[in-house]
């Protein structure tokens, strides 16, 4: 695992019951579902807000799906009623989720596997001037050796893979602190199986929030 230096550079809701007896509150939007890939953004996603907002942000070609816009701002609108902490964005690709923590001021950490892909997330956050450190390396193994070193975890890994198996052996590492949060982003039509949230401590509170065809699901710890 290669760890670089910093760079400096109208809703509607549902209350739920899980099978393992969490709750779980369900947001839905009004806006229309969309693939997964699309965001409105077809030319270059943008950091939304804070010190480097509007700041454009390279894609690559191939085998990269940057969160959509609507549910990054939405994410991090909803994240302001918490005091900012450490961040850790895994499955990063180009950096859209932890560059729009860092411009919001949190200290960001970006976990990427691909050369690729951190090639790209390298020359976003040149351009974006804000300090984060970049790790290229697995997103499991990096959260496995940080026990309780992050106030907010984030986890898009990509679609095309079981998704199950890495959100649980992401809640088994413990990289968040007690009371941090854990955002889970996977496809609406896919929703989170009942065996992920038991693995969570007891207590743990659980929303999903909807965006079109992508789905957050927020697990409170306690």
């Amino acid at each position: 695992m290669l760890e670089t230096s910093p760079w400096y550079a109208n809703a509607r809701a549902t209350n739920h019951r899980s099978s393992s007896g969490a709750r779980v509150r369900i947001t839905g939007g009004t806006v229309p579902c969309a693939p997964a890939w699309f965001d409105g953004e077809v030319s270059r996603p943008r950091i939304v807000s804070g010190v480097a907002k509007g700041t454009p942000l390279d894609t690559p070609k191939h085998g990269t799906r940057p969160s959509p816009s609507r549910l990054r701002e939405a994410t991090f609108n909803a994240l302001q009623h918490r005091p900012t902490g450490r961040f850790l964005d895994l499955f990063a690709g180009t950096g859209a989720i932890g560059l729009e923590a860092a411009s919001r001021g949190y200290e960001t950490v970006l976990v990427e596997k691909s050369p690729r892909a951190m090639h790209v997330l390298r020359a976003n956050a040149r351009r974006a001037r804000l300090e984060v450190r970049l790790v290229q390396g697995d997103a499991i193994e990096y959260a496995q050796r940080h026990t309780h070193a992050f106030d907010v975890l984030f986890a898009a890994p990509p679609y095309t893979i079981p998704l199950t198996p890495i959100f649980e052996a992401l809640l088994d590492a413990e990289a968040v602190k007690p009371g941090g949060l854990l955002l889970l982003q996977h496809p609406t039509n896919e929703p989170l199986e009942g065996r992920v949230v038991a693995r969570a401590p007891r207590g743990t509170r659980v929303n999903e929030r909807r965006y079109g065809s992508n789905t957050v699901t927020w697990l409170y710890l306690p």
